[in-house]
Order: structure tokens, then C-alpha cells, then sequence
């Protein structure tokens, strides 16, 4: 653009010195001619940008790590002036790690005419990315001048792990099958599965505890107080979380989710349910869910999304710690991208498990003397590149 107006300047001395060299009415005619040209293309390119429109065009809402997706920009002439070169820019950012990349191409658009260019993207991580396009930018026929029209289209596409799959050798053990849970029976809960005990009705109790069949019948107010669940079948707790934004540490953490994601598919393929907690950092509360179904399976994913990452390394493992320690369970499974002294014997020694397994993302590094399998606890490592092969490896 700088140029163009360079070009244009020089042009306009030429023909100035031409008019005084050559004193006719031609070379004035010249020169207002090369005078009142730039204004013409001002006018022209104001009338095409307030009659410009462009729109994202995505046909996907949710895609797989490291397949490519399809990113359509379609720009719309409505005047009857073509458009010599429009400069389309699209900011794309994984909400998740901060990965930032910017598009920029440019396309010319015909008097009332479209326009459609097209991007193939992938993504080598986990998160949700928001494709922005924020501006065009459109230039007249020599490009004197420009004009940038704002825009405010945004579409989110969630990038999602890869469902590792696990054989049918991995072993599973009775007791983790089972499906009874057990409720305290000194202090009541929030489990409506279970009733934990009937009494009168108090200022402040909710309306949708009452007992309106025994309150008919004994013509006073009754409401019913529910169980607490002391034991649950399974808990898988995992890390999402990051050390820095360099590719080992966004792999790890990945292999983190996938391995959660495998381990909860097989489970609820094969009826076994069970709960599954991460931390939520912008809660600053652990998360848990229970999967039974594939619909809770779905959720459970959006859920991790909604929640982020984080730098803290054990803070699963510490919140989990803190929060269950009235529960009692048949098998707990940590997953975490690091692995320490300290942590993994406040692991091997906790008391509220029959089963515990420590699952250490690994990228090839040696494992510390310290990680090894003891007669409560089992160590096992998970390959970034194999993490099938490695939970094949595993007892439920």
C-alpha cells in the first residue's frame, strides 16, 4: 500500500511538470484526471464497504485430535462495484492451552457476487478452539486506501482425544463389579436412591422432601431425610493439568484425559458403574461425576472443558484426599502427568481403598526406583504413543 502511493505521488509531480512543460488543455485535462482519481476510488471503496458482508461457514461442532477441519470464510458483494482484493484474517485459539494461530489470506469478489475460501486445520491437542474473525479488510483498484470492516463471528469446535480402546484381556476382579452401594447409618445425606430416615417437618426443609402420603394419613407434615453413601465400586482420578506450554507437556497432559476416557468407556461397556473427579480450577473444588451411561460419559467431557487446566500438579490427588475421606471404595485409579516420593507413598497408604493403581503418563523417561507395585497398590506406567497396550496391562 505504501507503494502504491509512492507510485501515485511520483505520477502526480509527472504530470504536474507536464502541464507546465506542455501548457494545452489536454495536459490540464491530464492532470485534474490524475487529481480526482484517488477520490473516486475513496468513494467507490466507502460504497463497498458499507455493502460487504462476511460469515463464518463451519460444519463441525466437535472433531478429533490431529484430523483436519474444514474452516469456510464466504464473503458477500451486494453492490455493483467487484472488489479487487479483500484480506480475510482468522484468529484461532485453543481455549484450553493458549495456543494461538492466525489465518490471512486475500480473494477478490465480483459485483454482487460471493466469495467462499476455504481453510483445512488440525489440532495436535486437546481443548476447545474458538475460530474468530474479527475483521476484513478490502482496498480500492490500486490500493491508495483501505478500509477494515468489523466483524464479530465466532464458532467453537471442540477438539476431542482419542478414544483409546482396551482389549478384552484386561482383567477385572469381583468385588469391583459389584454393584451395591453402601449408605451411613448415622448420618444422613443427599442420595434420594436411599431413604435414611422420616420426621416432622422443619422451617426451612424443601418442599420436594415431604412425604405427602404419610402427611395425608397422620394429617402433619413429614419429610423424608435421604442416606449418605459411605462406598462407592470405583473412582478414577486424573490430572489435567500442565507444567508449561511446551509439546511434551501438552502430550502428557492429553494422554491424562485419554487415559481417564479409556479406562471410563471400558467400565460403562461393561455395565460397571463408577465415578470419575478432576480438579476444577476456576472452582477451586474437585469435580466428580458418576458414569452409568453413555450420556454421562458424554457430559462428563464437556464438563473437563468447562473447567480448564491448571499448573498444580497434584491438586486431583489432594482435593480427592480431603473430600473422600468418609467414602470408602473398591478401587481407586490415579492418573497424573508427574509422579513423586511424597505422593505416591500418600497413595500406596491410603485407607479408604480395598484397590488402588497409580498410572504414570510416561513419555519415554525412566521410571524413579520408588514406583513399583506393592501388595495394595499397583504402579503402572502409560506410554503417550501406547496407551491401549499399557492399560491392557491393568486389573480392575
Amino acid at each position: 500500500m505504501i507503494k502504491s502511493k509512492i507510485i501515485y505521488l511520483i505520477l502526480l509531480v509527472c504530470m504536474i511538470f507536464f502541464y507546465i512543460l506542455f501548457v494545452d488543455s489536454m495536459s490540464l485535462l491530464i492532470l485534474i484526471l490524475t487529481a480526482v482519481f484517488p477520490v473516486m476510488q475513496l468513494l467507490v471503496l466507502l460504497r463497498i464497504s458499507k455493502n460487504i458482508t462476511a460469515v463464518l461457514d463451519i460444519d463441525c461442532s466437535a472433531i478429533e485430535r490431529d484430523t483436519p477441519a474444514k474452516i469456510a470464510v464466504k464473503l458477500k458483494n451486494h453492490s455493483v462495484f467487484p472488489v479487487s482484493c479483500a484480506v480475510v484474517s482468522l484468529d484461532i485459539i485453543n481455549t484450553l492451552t493458549n495456543e494461538k494461530q492466525s489465518l490471512t489470506t486475500m480473494l477478490p469478489v465480483a459485483s454482487d457476487n460471493e466469495q467462499s475460501i476455504k481453510f483445512s486445520v488440525s489440532y495436535a491437542h486437546c481443548g476447545m478452539v474458538r475460530v474468530a474473525l474479527k475483521s476484513i479488510k478490502i482496498y480500492d483498484y490500486i490500493k491508495l486506501f483501505s478500509k477494515q470492516i468489523n466483524y464479530n463471528c465466532t464458532h467453537d469446535i471442540a477438539v476431542l482425544p482419542t478414544l483409546q480402546t482396551i482389549g478384552s484381556g484386561l482383567s477385572t476382579t469381583l468385588d469391583s463389579m459389584t454393584e451395591n452401594e453402601e449408605f451411613s447409618k448415622l448420618k444422613a445425606g443427599d442420595d434420594c436412591s436411599e431413604i435414611f430416615s422420616i420426621r416432622e417437618y422443619i422451617y426451612g426443609d424443601k418442599i420436594n422432601r415431604i412425604h405427602w402420603n404419610l402427611t395425608t394419613k397422620l394429617d402433619e407434615l413429614m419429610v423424608k431425610e435421604y442416606s449418605l453413601p459411605v462406598s462407592s465400586q470405583i473412582m478414577i482420578i486424573f490430572e489435567f493439568c500442565r507444567n508449561g506450554n511446551d509439546d511434551e507437556s501438552l502430550y502428557r497432559n492429553d494422554a491424562s484425559l485419554e487415559t481417564a476416557m479409556a479406562l471410563s468407556y471400558y467400565m460403562f461397556r461393561n455395565s460397571i458403574t463408577h465415578k470419575i473427579a478432576w480438579y476444577d480450577p476456576k472452582l477451586k473444588m474437585l469435580h466428580t461425576e458418576k458414569i452409568s451411561s453413555e450420556i454421562d460419559f458424554s457430559s462428563f467431557l464437556s464438563a473437563v472443558y468447562s473447567s480448564g487446566t491448571y499448573t498444580d500438579m497434584f491438586s486431583a490427588f489432594i482435593y480427592s484426599k480431603a473430600e473422600n475421606s468418609d467414602s470408602h471404595f473398591s478401587h481407586v485409579f490415579y492418573i497424573s502427568p508427574a509422579v513423586s516420593d511424597e505422593l505416591y507413598h500418600n497413595f500406596s497408604v491410603l485407607n479408604n481403598a480395598d484397590h488402588k493403581t497409580y498410572l504414570y503418563v510416561n513419555n519415554g523417561s525412566e521410571l524413579p526406583d520408588y514406583f513399583t507395585s506393592t501388595d495394595t497398590t499397583c504402579a503402572a506406567s502409560v506410554e503417550c504413543d501406547s496407551i491401549s497396550d499399557s492399560l491392557n496391562k491393568v486389573i480392575i
